[in-house]
């Protein structure tokens, strides 16, 4: 089938997965169609990559808005923001220490810019089989014993679970090392006071949202945040990595539509219907509670992530139940809970129609959860950047354990590495790989 066909069914299923919008305009304009203004860099529109006057005034407006010294707008995702935000900051051979439970661009990242990796272990939840906090206490011992140019941490993770950044930046800080986090999943915290606070606010050097993922906005849509404090940083180096990775026909469509949702979250429409939202949430997991339906919650979660288990069933079960007999899709699961992700564009409809499943779905009263083992800490061998291109072997799993990987394992979503190249194959990692390895000689 042909995209434009697949494109042109009706999808028969209720999604709680990203994009939250819900495929249906929430703010300025419908985009449905984006043949109207799809421009390219024309004279008096201005450019992407030297903004002087209307995209300008508008990332002028976000910074604003965002309480940052810059906020550039990006139109290929968190990954081109976070590659931006790594080569503006890292030089090769630079010592970069980042956590494990990051997203995969990181290792592209790494890739690009020649950092040397130091790995960083986050705290885990055994009982939902989740990465959890960065603790600061190992943290701070981790950059008493080593010189790193900058930490690179998820907060939220895709679970909703939040750091105490501001305990993080103020040891960051201490130590000299620059603070990125990738906050894609965190992109209406400024717009709420119930939510948990932005990492900038909370002293954060370089924060990046994807808008797309909670705020309503298009696909590709995303942010990358500078804090009015960063420190020893040439002003212009952003807008200079973001160059590189940017195309040079941006989507005037898609520059709009970050200026349009920025603009509504920043209103009082926005402010009210996210406060809806959080209510209408609310609502839902108290009274899911009296069914047998336990959610994740702690000290900085996020309500809009629902990550939930049922008594008696695995969340494979759970997921699979829920889209064969309800056509509701998750989006991610494990072996404990499901993870269905609201947002602007999540009704109060929506919701009942997911709490209407959850309060059906047959439970086994026999079921015991399995619970999987956490990955080890990684053996990294060869640095990410003298991995590309290297030259490599097929050889027997049997035969890999300990050999160094040239193949990456991500599951996704969430899109956290298992396996990178350049990490030496243990034993934990046999269950994920093909019959035949890739090895580098």
């Amino acid at each position: 089938m042909s995209i434009i066909k697949l494109l042109s069914k009706k999808l028969e299923r209720t999604i709680f997965t990203t994009p939250t919008h819900n495929q249906k305009a929430i703010f300025s304009q419908n985009y449905d169609c984006f043949y109207k203004d799809d421009f390219s860099e024309i004279e008096g529109y201005d450019n992407l990559s030297n903004p002087k006057t209307h995209i300008l005034m508008a990332q002028g407006k976000a910074s604003d808005i965002m309480n940052t010294k810059n906020t550039y707008f990006v139109t290929q995702g968190a990954t081109v923001a976070i590659l931006a935000a790594m080569k503006a900051l890292i030089n090769p051979a630079d010592k970069v220490l980042v956590a494990r439970n990051c997203h995969k661009s990181i290792f592209s990242g790494l890739v690009i810019t020649a950092g040397c990796v130091d790995w960083f272990m986050p705290e885990t939840d055994k009982s939902w089989g989740i990465y959890t906090k960065i603790n600061p206490k190992k943290l701070e011992s981790t950059l008493q014993l080593n010189k790193y140019k900058a930490f690179i941490m998820t907060s939220p993770t895709y679970e909703g679970v939040n750091s105490n950044i501001k305990k993080i930046a103020e040891i960051c800080k201490k130590y000299d090392t620059y603070l990125i986090v990738d906050e894609a999943h965190g992109s209406l915290y400024n717009f709420s006071d119930i939510l948990p606070q932005t990492a900038i606010n909370q002293g954060a050097d370089v924060s990046i949202n994807s808008l797309h993922k909670t705020a309503g906005a298009l696909n590709q849509t995303a942010l990358l945040n500078i804090n009015k404090n960063i420190r020893n940083t040439d002003s212009n180096i952003f807008q200079k990595a973001l160059n590189l990775f940017h195309t040079t026909s941006p989507s005037y469509p898609l520059l709009a539509n970050i200026e349009a949702c920025l603009t509504y979250l920043n209103s009082k429409k926005g402010y009210d219907e996210i406060q809806n939202l959080l209510l209408e949430i609310d609502k839902f997991k108290n009274e899911l509670k009296r069914y047998g339906v336990e959610f994740f919650e702690d000290e900085f979660h996020d309500p809009t992530k629902l990550f939930l288990k049922k008594d008696g069933l695995s969340g494979f079960d759970l997921s699979e139940f829920m889209y064969k007999d309800f056509k509701i899709e998750d989006e991610l699961n494990n072996s404990i809970g499901c993870m269905y992700l609201c947002g602007i564009g999540t009704t109060k409809q929506k919701l009942e129609k997911l709490k209407v499943a959850l309060k059906k779905i047959q439970t086994n009263p026999s079921f015991e959860p399995i619970y999987t083992e956490f990955q080890p800490f990684p053996l990294v061998k060869i640095q990410p950047v003298d991995t590309f291109n290297r030259d490599y072997i097929f050889i027997n799993k049997q035969d890999s354990l300990l050999k160094i990987s040239n193949k990456m394992i991500i599951p996704y979503p969430p899109g956290i590495g298992l396996l990178y190249p350049g990490e030496a194959i243990q034993k934990w990692h046999l269950d994920y790989l093909d019959k035949d390895v890739e090895v580098i000689i």
